[in-house]
């Protein structure tokens, strides 16, 4: 007899619409590859995609149905607590499509964000209600990192590490609800540094891929199924220049027939007018620069291999190249307890003055990484929901979480004219500190080799 096999992708939690918009283009990859390889095997499988449903508007997301719970705000002495809101299909949903379900031998159930923990969870004690006998797998980077927390889930087995079998396997698209307007790929899984805030620093494994096979994985969903736009997923696909560079000319000599992105960090010191060129020929139109900091003395902290200026130069690059560089997010961690107002709002200026779109992230610190060790006396007693960076976990009061809310919408804002207007009200010491730094940016735009860093604590 067949086995039957159920596979479950659980919702996630959301504080705000910036977080809302970081999951908007979120899909099952993973569990679509290891679908196609269990049929290959001779298994019957159905997808449950609780991420998958077609409101997709921010507002809509954050409505009081919604709701999951509260958590605390700021660090772990504040006392501020903020809602908390399903992104996806919700539980009483689940349990209807469930009751509807055949029986199945076993159910496959991935978490990959450990702050989103507890609707995975949940969705295991749901499917261990309604199917007492079957056995539940739990997988995905959560339970990898954490696996003793993730064996309170109920599951029978708490599945560690990558699922290398599905390596290769064409997805099975067909098991989505709808056709997926945008794809992710992967080249090279693995990254050799070891950034004091990234959780990819705890898994040293390195897995490379076929860039031929990738490319023909791309033109048959291009073909076959009508995908319009891909996303590169890779930790630091830089690192891996041979596959990245073969990838570009497969897709070049194909046509470019769709828009590639490549969404997870170009490293900036590596990006040169060859590679760029490469990229513009294969259709590249959009890729993530992280920035991380204005301060010397805190990109040594994070242990990045490369300035700000970096940065700056690689989006000077593409901007000369033809790109449209209002597409590349720059990117920088936000959030930290010590952190300077110059961290936050050079950086910011910096974005803009080199052409980009301002992406800053708050700190999620995740247990085994640096950041964490050095906030943990501020973060003792906090589960891992509660390390949701949305939360503003390493914040030391009240009031300063709720500036810090003011300061995050402020340096979101593409246009400097209306993130200005937001500075005004600011607190004078962060007011003075955006005006200096915004003073930089009006001396003009950022060129290949300009003067980037000035001394440290000055404007």
């Amino acid at each position: 007899m067949r086995r039957r096999i159920l596979l479950v992708n659980p919702p996630v939690l959301a504080v705000d619409r910036v977080q809302v918009g970081l999951y908007a283009e979120a899909l099952p990859f993973g569990l679509l590859q290891i679908a196609a390889h269990l049929r290959d095997g001779g298994a019957d499988v159905e997808l449950i995609d609780m991420m998958g449903y077609p409101d997709r508007d921010a507002a809509g997301a954050l409505r009081s149905a919604r709701r999951w719970g509260r958590k605390p705000a700021g660090d772990n002495a504040t006392r501020l607590w903020r809602d908390v809101f399903l992104y996806g299909r919700t539980m009483r949903w689940l349990q209807r499509r469930l009751g509807g379900t055949a029986a199945p031998d076993e159910v496959w159930v991935t978490c990959c964000i450990a702050f989103n923990f507890e609707p995975a969870h949940e969705v295991i004690r749901l499917c261990r209600e309604r199917f007492p006998r079957a056995r539940i797998r739990f997988g995905g980077f959560y339970p990898s990192q954490f696996p003793e927390q993730a064996r309170t889930s109920g599951a029978d087995e708490v599945y560690r590490g990558y699922y290398s079998p599905a390596d290769g396997v064409f997805p099975a698209i067909d098991l989505l609800e709808s056709r997926p307007p945008i794809w992710i790929f992967r080249l090279a899984l693995g990254c050799r540094y070891r950034c004091s805030y990234c959780s990819n620093a705890l898994h040293r494994s390195e897995v490379i891929f076929d860039p031929a096979a990738v490319a023909r994985e791309i033109l048959r969903l291009r073909m076959q199924f009508g995908v319009s736009e891909f996303s590169n997923w890779d930790p630091n696909v830089m690192l891996q220049e041979q596959v990245l560079e073969s990838f570009l000319a497969r897709m070049a000599a194909a046509g470019a027939p769709a828009p590639l992105k490549f969404e997870m960090g170009i490293q900036p010191d590596r990006l040169t007018p060859p590679i760029l060129a490469r990229m513009k020929a294969a259709g590249v139109v959009a890729m993530t620069i992280p920035f991380e900091s204005a301060e010397p003395a805190m990109m040594r902290r994070f242990g990045k291999p490369y300035r700000m200026k970096d940065a700056m130069d690689a989006v000077a690059l593409a901007r000369e190249s033809g790109f449209d560089t209002s597409r590349f997010h720059c990117t920088w961690v936000v959030g930290l307890r010590d952190e300077s107002w110059r961290h936050v709002f050079r950086t910011y200026f910096g974005v803009l003055k080199a052409g980009g779109r301002p992406t800053p992230f708050p700190l999620s610190p995740a247990p085994g990484t640096r950041e964490y060790a050095r906030h943990e006396p501020y973060l003792r007693g906090k589960d891992l929901s509660e390390l949701n960076g949305h939360l503003w976990p390493a914040l030391p009061s009240r009031a300063r979480v709720l500036l810090y809310d003011r300061v995050f919408a402020i340096i979101n804002q593409p246009d400097p004219r209306r993130a200005a207007r937001l500075a005004a009200d600011l607190p004078r010491d962060a007011r003075e500190a955006f005006e200096r730094e915004h003073e930089w940016y009006l001396a003009g735009p950022h060129r290949r080799g300009d003067a980037v860093d000035a001394p440290e604590g000055k404007p």
